[in-house]
């Protein structure tokens, strides 16, 4: 049966590795592969820092769109679909593992702590989600 597989994808390397994962996978079983990633205007000692949100949005579109042109070159066959939105990623993930058969993340993203396991988004979502979720390693 064919899957609808999401990935949360934040421009690390860890995230690039999930979405090759999730690829693989639909590769395997069919079906078809979300790269969602999520953004936000950062806060900092509670004020919003001065970059405009345009701004965040294009960094987002880049690094989205590289990961997911990247991993199009190697599973050309795969259907890959980027989808980028602004919101809090722990709650927008949670909210779109509704809609999908399996979750896919890094174990570590950006802002992760040197040496840990898993990172804090990661490990919120095995416990939230609304489907499996795979942690790539």
């Amino acid at each position: 049966m064919p899957q609808t597989v999401l990935v949360g994808v934040d421009g690390s390397e860890e995230s690039v590795r999930a979405l090759r994962w999730a690829a693989k996978h639909v590769s395997d079983v069919g079906g078809i592969v979300h790269a969602a990633m999520i953004w936000h205007q950062p806060v900092q000692f509670g004020y919003r820092l001065p970059t405009p949100d345009k701004e965040l949005e294009q960094r987002a579109r880049t690094l989205l769109d590289g990961a997911v042109e990247r991993i199009k070159s190697e599973f050309p066959k795969v259907d890959l679909r980027a989808r980028l939105i602004r919101g809090h990623v722990v709650n927008e993930m949670v909210a779109l593992s509704k809609q999908a058969d399996l979750l896919v993340v890094g174990n570590k993203g950006h802002g992760a702590f040197a040496g840990m396991m898993v990172g804090s988004v990661a490990l919120k979502l095995v416990h939230h989600a609304a489907c499996p979720v795979v942690v790539v390693r």
